[in-house]
């Protein structure tokens, strides 16, 4: 299973097409994403001398998985894209998802970098829940940084940013510079998944009302256990 966009595409996105997933709101399509969204945070962390840090994991009060996004050459700039998005419950574990958009922004990558997929991983909670209750731009007010890479080495007396970011694809794994992007909450997708009507981040995040807890997430809660190892 590979999560790359081929390059054909590439120009189509560029001008404004929407990326495949981003139109359906169907069943299969939102599950189809959250599957694509535990093969890619299990591509992330699979590699020890390359991967996302666990103790990153095991701090971050929450993370954005957004698979498909393409970048080219020195800077290109990431113009849209779909995920999922959870936030650490009470009890210390991962809410349900939400899902999300990401729209604009640029990526500062190595020279010839070619990026598919994207984590965000948050380490203020307050900052993921107000980040989906309006369009939220990273960046500003909101530090983004590019991740540590490899090692569970991470000095407890370093400020954090608000978020560190990530990006991958088959011949690249690096912390990535990520300013000016829109985050938004994508509400069609979310009422599909859950069988429910008008809901809102807050909601799948607390659980309340009670949620379904589809099949597909035993994967991706067993991905994010694996991801902080």
């Amino acid at each position: 299973m590979k999560s790359l966009i081929p390059w054909g595409l590439v120009p189509a996105l560029v001008i404004g097409v929407t990326a495949p997933g981003l139109a359906s709101d169907n069943l299969s399509t939102v599950t189809q994403r959250v599957e694509t969204a535990t093969f890619v945070l299990s591509q992330f962390t699979a590699d020890s001398s390359q991967r996302i840090p666990p103790s990153i994991i095991r701090k971050g009060q929450g993370i954005a998985i957004i698979p498909g996004i393409v970048q080219a050459g020195f800077i290109f700039g990431g113009r849209r894209g779909a995920g999922i998005l959870l936030v650490r419950n009470d009890k210390g574990g991962w809410s349900r998802p939400a899902f999300i958009t990401i729209t604009g922004g640029s990526f500062g990558l190595q020279i010839g970098a070619q990026s598919s997929d994207l984590v965000l991983v948050f380490n203020n909670k307050l900052v993921v829940t107000q980040a989906l209750s309006q369009s939220f731009r990273l960046g500003g007010n909101v530090s983004v940084a590019a991740g540590p890479v490899g090692g569970d080495v991470v000095s407890p007396s370093d400020p954090s940013p608000s978020v560190f970011s990530y990006a991958r694809n088959s011949g690249l794994f690096a912390g990535v510079s990520l300013e000016g992007a829109n985050l938004s909450f994508d509400s069609t997708s979310s009422n599909t998944f859950y069988a429910q009507k008008n809901l809102t981040p807050l909601q799948i995040f607390n659980n309340n009302p009670p949620l379904s807890s589809p099949p597909v997430l035993t994967g991706l809660y067993q991905a994010l256990t694996s991801a902080a190892r």
